[in-house]
């Protein structure tokens, strides 16, 4: 009951005489937002177009080829056939010698292997078309953030009346705010990150969808557009696993904003509730198969865990607490972003930084469900509760249920955003309505644009650290100058440009942070090669081979320090280096190759010859070894079929 006493007017005032509604019903919202919707489309899509496709060109970065050039599954020729191979599949990169997560990884997203498959088809590894379909799925994410909260705005409408303005202002203000923002580059210039961005395109169609289908007037389209929205998260679920959470996003939207109560809109809920399973069960089958079909719950949660140095799960969801304090800062300041952070490790919950974190998360949840509580007559408090419980929800998987190998990463919290934009639309909105002055009330919508085009500005900033991959690594290597990796990494780019000399001095400084690291011998012992200081390339592939036994095999070290050996003159071990090379792999064309020349320079013209010929046959020749055959064939003068 109100606090207030309700004054009734001993008489009534005439009809013409009463004021005109300052609320307008539902129906007259969406009729008069039906103009506005097209403009804003244009306008969205413009924006978009203009923040990011000047992109399309830069290069492929880290994990780009991590996951696409390099990937063996992703070249294999039955990949998409997996289920009829699944225990094949699921170990056949451990039996080639790779990392096992490749199976994971293509299993629990298919969906999103298949555009990249229809990109490479298209052009291959020309990065331009990857690219502008990831800032085309970005535009029409923009635009579901504005359809979604346009269509629960208008249902809530109908249980406490909204301004028709607040109802365009909300959507308008939160569709922007996720388009023009920095922290969603990674989501879309960074291709391979198509992952996070395409998940939340299907998650989205999906609730619109569901929510469509609530105020459907036939049975014909409320089965259809339910029949859209589950199939749009089973190919979300097929994409990227943090949309397992978006059945309970629909749930908490239905039973809070919309007012339906928990028991009816778990029940309108029930065609996604029953897709949620689908994530879980192929976790644990992909996990199974890997182990020989031996189940193990710990091994099923810790499927992606850092193999070489598996996080500790507790360790990891504690520290998860201060890297949500930190995406919350990124949101409001975007300033210091990271394609690589460095972060520390926390092993309990009584340290500092991370008691500061849960209170400060705990203060916002407090702060949503006395707002909530305090105006429930206001639809837009009811969207602040459960949009504050968006964020927690669609990030609970990537930070804390299931450990990664890096503590922070930008791109997860693309989709947790929208539920922070919504509430500071929502927050602007009551700000604006609020106000008792004219005046005051375009002063926020100036607030927002000027907000905007600095965001804007932010986001072209940021983006063109992404032109060479150098100033992307040089980026990083400031932000995390005491990373192992980001040094390594800068050297491979310093490599890859023929910058050798910066590369060496960037695997020393990676070796020097931790002198185990496997990559950062190898490249180094190869930059060395080329530079041609072949004492020195020897002396790092036999340090590397020190630390690990096992990885003497592997073809790359093994071809590595025969290159190195070939160059100071140690002949006979590199000859026998290549042969237990080929012995693994007798269709290493690069094996073959190097083997025939580092016979010919022992004198051993026949073999030298038979190797070449191999060499050449496995790949096209360069007009180089096709000259060094036709001198080997003339200096051996008999046919090789008799020699063999």
């Amino acid at each position: 009951m109100s606090r207030h006493r309700r004054v009734q007017s001993k008489k009534a005032l005439p009809v013409k005489e009463r004021p005109a509604p300052a609320i307008a019903p539902t129906s007259a919202i969406r009729a008069s937002m039906k103009g506005p919707h097209v403009t804003f489309t244009l306008l969205l899509l413009s924006l978009c177009a203009g923040l990011y496709a000047w992109t399309a060109d830069f290069p492929l970065a880290f994990d780009d080829y991590t996951y696409l050039i390099d990937n063996p599954v992703f070249h294999h020729q039955d990949a998409f056939s997996y289920l009829w191979k699944f225990t094949e599949f699921t170990t056949y990169p451990a039996r080639i010698g790779s990392d096992p997560d490749y199976a994971v990884n293509f299993i629990m997203r298919p969906v999103a292997y298949a555009s990249f498959h229809l990109n490479h088809w298209a052009d291959g590894f020309n990065p331009r078309w990857y690219r502008i379909m990831n800032v085309i799925i970005h535009g029409c994410n923009g635009l579901l953030v504005y359809a979604l909260t346009t269509v629960l705005l208008q249902r809530a409408s109908r249980r406490f009346p909204l301004g028709s303005d607040s109802v365009r202002f909300i959507p308008v203000t939160a569709a922007l705010l996720f388009v023009v923002h920095p922290l969603a580059i990674e989501s879309v210039t960074y291709v391979i990150q198509r992952f996070t961005s395409m998940m939340t395109l299907f998650s989205l169609l999906a609730l619109w969808l569901h929510f469509l289908s609530l105020q459907s007037t036939s049975r014909a389209s409320l089965w259809l557009l339910r029949a859209g929205s589950m199939a749009s998260l089973i190919l979300a679920m097929q994409t990227k696993e943090c949309s397992v959470t978006i059945p309970f996003v629909a749930v908490l939207l239905d039973a809070v904003v919309l007012g339906s109560g928990l028991v009816p809109a778990l029940r309108r809920s029930l065609p996604l509730l029953i897709c949620a399973p689908l994530i879980p069960l192929l976790v644990i089958l992909t996990s199974t198969a890997q182990h020989g079909w031996v189940f193990d719950w710990s091994t099923s949660l810790n499927i992606v865990n850092s193999r070489d140095e598996p996080l500790n799960h507790w360790h990891y969801i504690v520290t998860q607490f201060t890297v949500l304090v930190h995406y919350l800062r990124l949101l409001f300041w975007p300033t210091g972003l990271n394609l690589d952070p460095q972060w520390p490790l926390y092993d309990s919950l009584f340290r500092g930084p991370v008691i500061a974190s849960l209170t400060l998360l705990a203060a916002g949840i407090a702060a949503a469900i006395f707002a909530f509580r305090r105006f429930r007559t206001d639809s837009r408090f009811a969207m602040i509760l459960v949009f504050t419980f968006w964020f927690f929800i669609t990030i609970s998987i990537s930070s804390g249920l299931v450990p990664l190998p890096d503590l922070v990463a930008e791109h997860r919290a693309y989709l947790p955003s929208i539920g922070i934009f919504v509430i500071v639309a929502c927050l602007l909105d009551c700000l604006r309505t609020s106000a008792s002055r004219t005046w005051a009330r375009t002063w926020v919508p100036g607030a927002v644009g000027m907000s905007i085009f600095a965001l804007a500005w932010s986001t072209c900033a940021r983006n063109e650290v992404w032109r060479t991959t150098e100033s992307l690594w040089a980026n990083t290597v400031e932000g995390s100058p005491g990373k192992f990796r980001t040094w390594g990494n800068l050297g491979a780019a310093y490599s890859m440009s023929g910058n050798e000399e910066k590369a060496v001095e960037c695997y020393r400084k990676a070796l020097e942070i931790e002198p185990r690291f496997q990559n950062g011998l190898l490249n180094l012992s190869n930059s060395l090669l080329r530079l041609g200081r072949p004492e020195e390339s020897v002396e790092m592939t036999l340090q590397l081979i020190k630390n690990d036994h096992t990885i003497r095999d592997k073809a790359p070290v093994a071809y590595t320090l025969a290159l190195g050996l070939a160059g100071v003159g140690r002949l006979t071990e590199a000859a026998q280096n290549l042969e237990q090379m080929l012995a693994m792999d007798p269709k290493s064309a690069d094996a073959h190759q190097l083997l025939g020349l580092v016979y010919a320079e022992m004198g051993k013209n026949v073999f030298a010859l038979r190797h070449l010929q191999k060499a050449a046959r496995l790949r096209a020749p360069s007009p180089k070894l096709l000259s060094r055959i036709r001198d080997l064939e003339q200096k051996v003068n008999t046919p090789l079929i008799r020699l063999q």
